[in-house]
Formats: C-alpha cells, sequence, structure tokens
C-alpha cells in the first residue's frame, strides 16, 4: 500500500459474511455501489482541498475517479489526474515539494493531498455505513 491510499480493515469480513447470505452477485453489485459512492465524497472533497494551490484550475479540472471494479477478492476505484493539460506531472511537485539549487522548496500546496485523504476518511467510512443501510 502506498502512502496516498486509503485502506478500510474488517470490509473484507463484512463482504463475506453478506456473500453467504446474498450471494457472491448481488455483493458484488452492491459493493461497487458503494465504492462509487463513496468514492464520490472522497473525489470532492479532495477538489475542495487542492483549492489551497488553485492558479489556473487546472490540476482541479483533470482529477478523476474511476468507476469500482472487482478485481482479485477487492471491489476498488481509483482517483488520479488525467486531461490535455498533464497536471498529473506537477501533482508529485506540489505534494512533496522539490529542490532548487540545494534547497529544499516546499510549495504552497505541500502535503494537501495526503492530508486531505487523512481527513476524508470518515466522511468515506459514514458513506459506506449510509449506502449499505438503503441498500440492505
Amino acid at each position: 500500500m502506498t502512502k496516498d491510499e486509503v485502506s478500510i480493515n474488517g470490509v473484507n469480513d463484512v463482504l463475506n459474511a453478506l456473500e453467504k447470505r446474498l450471494g457472491n452477485k448481488k455483493v458484488r453489485n452492491l459493493s461497487n455501489k458503494v465504492v462509487n459512492a463513496s468514492g464520490a465524497i472522497v473525489e470532492s472533497k479532495l477538489k475542495h482541498d487542492m483549492v489551497v494551490f488553485k492558479d489556473t484550475g487546472a490540476s482541479i479540472e483533470e482529477v478523476v475517479r474511476s468507476n469500482a471494479s472487482y478485481k482479485n477478492y477487492e471491489t476498488i476505484a481509483k482517483i488520479g489526474w488525467n486531461g490535455p493539460k498533464g497536471r498529473y506531472r506537477l501533482i508529485h511537485l506540489n505534494e512533496w515539494g522539490y529542490t532548487r539549487k540545494g534547497k529544499q522548496v516546499r510549495p504552497k500546496g505541500f502535503g494537501v493531498i495526503d492530508k486531505s485523504l487523512k481527513n476524508s476518511q470518515k466522511d468515506y467510512l459514514a458513506a459506506v455505513k449510509k449506502e449499505l443501510s438503503s441498500n440492505l
């Protein structure tokens, strides 16, 4: 697991118990719905937090989220950057900083993405709980 990933423990146990009760196909569809809904919340929070280093807004506009997919017994959705301006090349400089003439430079948005992901964990869990309760 990389530093920028959000990991929730215990979800697999819940999904296994639901799979025994409802069946494999229904649980996969349910977990895809849950991850898509809660991923949208994390995406919007990330976009909101990235306003700190907004200049033209291209980095915020290029934030993309993939739909949930089931691979290797896990439901996964990814959030990243993709667009015509290629801002994905600059995101790591804002997140981790860089050196210029031997000195460490910490830009305005230093560590914003990591902080945003950490702060959105509670909202993610609340969205998971809400989606599960509304779909069961």
